[in-house]
């Protein structure tokens, strides 16, 4: 609560004298003649050089000033954690080859220029509609499909034509009908099969590759025999297909089997699904398939039933599996509120869900990585105008640094492109704040993971993290360290580095909304420059914004951003 009478307008005249235009702060330089770079006691100085005796005002924007300074205390002596290198990770869903047709979409070379940029990661080709769609062989590619394959002239098909654009327009127009066709059947739960072709197969692997994505696809788990165990003849054709074309594909079986009755009305137990997984692990030690990889069970939230079937999954068929899979979600998307995206209390919800899973894990499976396989901020397909703005990206960038911090390996967030409101891409191929809060996070984060902290009682609305930097940043070198930082105070914090990297030079990339929708805004900027495409196959600079030795991290009310500390020469990094 802040405070009321002399002090609340202390406080108040504060902000208004450090907040720029543009809504950043301007530092001291308004409080006098000193510039942003200089230390705090410098400042406090010269305040009391120009006003003389502490009037009870000054005192109250002292007290302000002092407050909103918030010390940090890292540890560096060794990482954490060790993530992966494509642990930033996205998703397909398997809705979108409900339709064959509108997989052409991903002929699109802007959406691969988009997808490249957050490249390495892996590609999940998942979700509810994993589990009702058959492969058929034998089937004839869409008339859009042969349109594009037609267009593909080069005999590298990375660099071949574009999807012919009247094909485009089409399917953008006919897309949002689709979307609702795709919402009620999940609303309804409703699940019909469709099948798709092998051009199906080729456009999602084409994609993957000219992405420089490792493509991770999902089988259908629903297909059983009169038993009820799986039926793995459909899974055979698809693995016979990509042996033929070299195909370097991992597989998953099934998408949240906690939630097959509600689906389809089978019930398949851990016991079960375990002896399914053994099951396909045969078929792919058959295969003439490459490096192939066995990721599972995906189970969603960890509750009651999903725990119980997790664990028995576990005990069946986790010795043949990579890594554990599970899902995410914070909120129900019908029903989620601008609040609830920005209250640290939903974001802790996130820590215990972590803890369950990794419990279970250490209980049945010691020492399996454990991944977050499909993760949002709302299920349902995300909360309307919220999901795809600004605003999300609290969300995104805390389960990014929970998950880390944790000892998550890998996080895939639901969804590149397609269905939803919680895309990082549009279906105008336009990409949306949480696509350049995650191509930020790829270019600056590294894999080793640090400890941060905030000093000080009830900094839960300033949440920090810390990695070492990611040296294949050409600005950056071995031991440097990256810090990112969101800040859910109505005030701007100012964050004071420990002592021993107080006078490092620092790199500040702020992100804030861009427009006149504030945090519901669909347009991001940094250091106060819009992010935008300079044309289809090109993405913009991400210019840092140098600040002097010395100086706090300013971050503004409702922002997030990174703070690459160079030179910091930490042991651990190198």
């Amino acid at each position: 609560m802040e405070r009321s009478g002399r002090c609340g307008a202390g406080r108040r005249w504060l902000e208004s004298r450090t907040r720029s235009p543009a809504g950043g702060s301007r530092g001291a330089s308004s409080l006098g003649r000193c510039q942003p770079g200089e230390p705090e006691m410098l400042r406090l100085s010269l305040l009391l050089w120009l006003w003389g005796p502490l009037s009870p005002l000054v005192q109250c924007i002292l007290a302000a000033q002092a407050e909103d300074v918030v010390e940090l205390e890292f540890s560096t002596q060794r990482p954490l954690h060790l993530v992966s290198p494509s642990f930033l990770s996205i998703t397909i869903d398997a809705n979108l080859a409900t339709d064959p047709r509108f997989l052409t979409f991903l002929g699109s070379p802007k959406l691969r220029a988009l997808a490249r940029g957050l490249s390495p990661a892996y590609l999940r080709f998942g979700g509810t509609k994993t589990d009702f769609l058959i492969f058929d062989p034998k089937k004839e590619p869409s008339h859009e499909e042969r349109s594009y394959w037609k267009s593909q002239v080069n005999h590298d098909i990375c660099r071949s034509g574009a999807i012919p654009a009247v094909v485009v327009r089409r399917l953008q127009v006919e897309w949002p009908f689709q979307e609702q066709l795709l919402l009620r059947e999940q609303y309804q739960k409703e699940f019909k099969n469709s099948t798709y072709s092998r051009s199906s197969v080729d456009m999602l692997y084409t994609f993957a590759r000219c992405s420089g994505l490792d493509l991770i696809f999902g089988l259908n788990a629903l297909l059983r025999t009169a038993d009820f165990r799986w039926n793995s003849s459909n899974a055979q054709l698809l693995l016979n297909y990509c042996s033929s074309k070299n195909y370097d594909i991992s597989w998953e079986l099934g998408n949240e089997p906690n939630s097959f009755w509600k689906k389809a009305h089978i019930s398949i137990d851990g016991l079960q699904l375990g002896e399914d997984y053994i099951e396909l692990h045969k078929l792919l030690r058959k295969s003439t398939l490459k490096n192939v990889k066995l990721y599972g069970p995906d189970v969603g939230q960890p509750r009651g039933k999903t725990v119980k079937l997790l664990r028995s999954f576990l005990k069946a068929g986790g010795e043949v599996i990579d890594s554990v899979t599970w899902h995410h979600y914070y909120l129900n998307g019908r029903i989620a509120t601008k609040e609830d995206f920005l209250s640290p209390d939903v974001l802790d919800t996130f820590i215990l869900s972590v803890q369950k899973i990794l419990q279970v894990v250490e209980e049945t499976r010691p020492g399996k990585k454990v991944w977050l396989g499909e993760t949002s901020s709302a299920y349902g397909g995300g909360a309307p105008l919220l999901s795809n703005t600004f605003a999300a990206g609290f969300m995104w960038l805390d389960k990014l640094g929970l998950s880390a911090q944790m000892g998550i390996e890998v996080v895939m967030r639901q969804v590149f492109f397609g269905a939803g409101n919680y895309h990082l891409v549009d279906k105008n191929f336009e990409p949306l704040p949480d696509y350049w809060l995650s191509l930020l996070f790829k270019k600056l984060v590294g894999s080793k993971v640090l400890m941060a902290r905030v000093k000080g009682p009830d900094r839960s609305k300033l949440r920090v993290y810390l990695h070492c930097t990611n040296i294949n940043h050409p600005r950056y070198q071995e031991g440097d360290l990256t810090l990112y930082a969101l800040n859910l105070y109505n005030v701007t914090k100012h964050l004071k580095l420990p002592y021993q990297l107080f006078n490092k030079p620092v790199d500040k990339y702020l992100v804030k909304p861009l427009g006149p929708g504030g945090l519901l805004s669909k347009s991001v900027q940094l250091n106060g420059q819009a992010l935008k495409m300079v044309d289809d196959q090109t993405l913009p600079a991400l210019t840092e914004k140098p600040l002097r030795p010395g100086s706090s991290l300013g971050l503004p009310a409702f922002s997030y951003g990174f703070f690459v500390i160079r030179n910091a020469k930490v042991a651990a990094c190198l």
